[in-house]
């Protein structure tokens, strides 16, 4: 399945840096790249009707702009682009040449992001990309740690208008879920909870069931799943 990124509205730059918290905020002067850097990925410019009165929520990965790279799916990539993705409507934005904001409309397999204060990197395939049998929600997916088993984490952005009483215009919310899920043998699958995962591993199901126990992973977070995976992962290292 073919994937084209459809037309996206973002919010005006003051809403975007009012919301930011994990990565430090920069120019328009800043955000430039050189014309031969994206000449070849199409884009067409974004308005700011779509998230105006946004209270709650984001629709972002990163309401800052980031740092970071993609490849295309005819196999071309490109670094050190200042990009922002949009977990909503699953689309990737980017500032062009002329510091213009454009949403790209260009078929896009994958996505890296590096905060600019940790340095840490954050990778993204689009669903249309994950070779896997089992029904795969369409949208971007972060790969948190790979090997014979991948780790995903899928994080649903849902948009809700109201109108509260007196106001002429919608508030709009945004929530979001996440979800993990697992790739092994080919196989795509949702993983309902940490205690799942030794089941859906058995070649190591009582080493991964002893490694819950014996370091306390609850799977309240990213690093529980990915702790898990990783030593399920080094079973098999050569």
């Amino acid at each position: 399945m073919r994937c084209f990124l459809s037309l996206l509205f973002i919010l005006p730059a003051f809403a975007c840096y009012s919301q930011q918290t994990k990565v430090v905020n920069v120019g328009k002067e800043e955000l430039r790249i050189s014309p031969n850097q994206f000449y070849t990925v199409n884009g067409e410019p974004v308005s700011s009707t779509k998230y105006i009165r946004v209270v709650e929520g984001t629709p972002y990965f990163n309401e800052a702009w980031m740092k970071g790279s993609l490849d295309l799916s005819d196999g071309r990539g490109y670094e050190n682009l200042w990009l922002k993705l949009d977990l909503a409507d699953h689309s990737v934005l980017f500032i062009d040449a002329e510091g213009k904001e454009m949403i790209a409309t260009s078929v896009i397999k994958n996505v890296s992001l590096i905060d600019s204060v940790t340095g840490r990197k954050y990778d993204f395939v689009h669903s249309s990309f994950i070779k896997g049998s089992g029904k795969i929600q369409t949208g971007w997916y972060q790969s948190i740690t790979s090997g014979k088993a991948t780790l995903y984490k899928h994080s649903a952005k849902v948009v809700n208008e109201t109108k509260p009483y007196g106001l002429a215009t919608y508030e709009q919310t945004i929530v979001t879920t996440d979800s993990y899920f697992l790739l092994a043998d080919s196989v795509f699958s949702p993983i309902k909870k940490i205690s799942a995962l030794p089941n859906m591993l058995h070649d190591k199901k009582e080493e991964l069931s002893q490694y819950i126990s014996s370091k306390s992973l609850s799977g309240r977070s990213d690093a529980d799943y990915a702790r898990l995976i990783s030593f399920y992962n080094s079973f098999f290292v050569p």
